[in-house]
């Protein structure tokens, strides 16, 4: 089993899904581990089918072990030859790895083989001077991929420099339009540290750390009619430059009342991705499905913030007879162990 990691809006659900459609004659199998109630990747994804699972439950750690324990129960009923497991953003990989290099019914049925950690090469400066669970994720990687290199083609050679400090003797490659080899990403790691893997004080004596960052949250957000895609790409650009740093991830599935076309939106931070069009409308979504993560916005900026979403979304009448707006649904989270 390979561990995907990285912090939230890294690229790691565009990486993982090149893999899926490059499978190298292999069966592989997925699981993605989404933070908040809402669970949007696997809809991103545009390939999902029976080799595809979802764990939706937040952090994975011991905690959520008997969840564990069912979704691979169920993935490896179809006898998959590898196993790509992608943490949250806001996920420690210790506690995960520590599960799987102990737990004597996971070890004696999956073999670790790796820790990929995606960084987003124009905020990697920033999420390690102040996002301890991204440099977490670097310091159990074997492999570093670094993403989005058009978009900072300028700071390449530092964001090198960067990780040989964080990451020392870790291989790193450049995704180029979100894909690397998948015989190098899949293959046996140069730097492996499955011995640091088994041992439970090697991530325990960083949990401090991790819970000095502060509590993150997660809103919900459903409005049950089409809405205005330029208006909410509008929204996002600009709650993002009002909050980037505190708002740590928007995602959204919108069902665009111009087209009748079902689109992704994200952000991470301050960068907003460009809407994509998706081929099917997953799970027969209507209307505005969105997560808001955030850490450090406080109950009243959330609620303001939740509130203009409403706002945004309901620009664009809704058809006659359906519901104007569903209460937001809140789900509070603790940082990841």
């Amino acid at each position: 089993m390979h561990v995907l990691t990285g912090f939230l809006g890294s690229g790691k659900t565009t990486l993982l899904g090149s893999l899926l459609r490059r499978p190298r004659g292999e069966r592989l199998a997925a699981v993605v581990n989404e933070v908040g109630a809402l669970a949007l990747e696997p809809g991103t994804y545009e390939l999902v089918d029976e080799d595809l699972w979802t764990l939706a439950s937040g952090c994975l750690c011991c905690a959520r072990r008997a969840e564990l324990h069912e979704s691979m129960d169920r993935v490896l009923a179809h006898r998959p030859s590898r196993i790509v497991l992608e943490t949250s953003g806001l996920a420690d990989p210790g506690p995960i790895l520590h599960a799987f290099a102990t737990d004597p019914r996971l070890v004696e049925r999956v073999r670790l083989a790796g820790v990929v950690t995606v960084v987003d090469a124009l905020r990697a400066e920033d999420l390690l001077a102040t996002q301890p669970e991204a440099v977490r994720q670097l310091e159990l990687a074997d492999r570093v991929v670094l993403s989005k290199p058009d978009l900072a083609p300028h700071r390449l050679d530092g964001v090198r420099e960067l990780l040989s400090a964080a990451a020392p003797g870790c291989d790193v490659r450049v995704a180029l339009h979100g894909e690397v080899d998948p015989d190098w990403l899949l293959g046996a790691p140069a730097l492996a540290r499955l011995t640091a893997w088994g041992d439970a004080h090697s991530w325990l004596h960083h949990e401090p750390t991790l819970r000095a960052a502060g509590a993150f949250s997660t809103r919900t957000v459903r409005v049950d009619h089409p809405v205005d895609l330029d208006v909410l790409v509008l929204w996002t650009r600009l709650v993002t430059q009002l909050d980037g740093p505190r708002l740590l991830r928007i995602k959204m599935l919108l069902e665009d009342a111009g087209t009748g076309a079902t689109f992704a939106l994200q952000a991470a931070g301050r960068l907003v991705s460009p809407p994509r069009r998706l081929a099917a409308r997953p799970g027969g979504l209507r209307g505005l499905h969105a997560v808001l993560v955030e850490r450090g916005l406080g109950e009243p900026g959330l609620e303001r913030l939740v509130e203009s979403l409403h706002s945004a979304a309901n620009a664009t009448p809704a058809p006659r007879g359906a519901a104007r707006r569903v209460p937001a649904e809140r789900t509070p989270r603790t940082p990841a162990r």
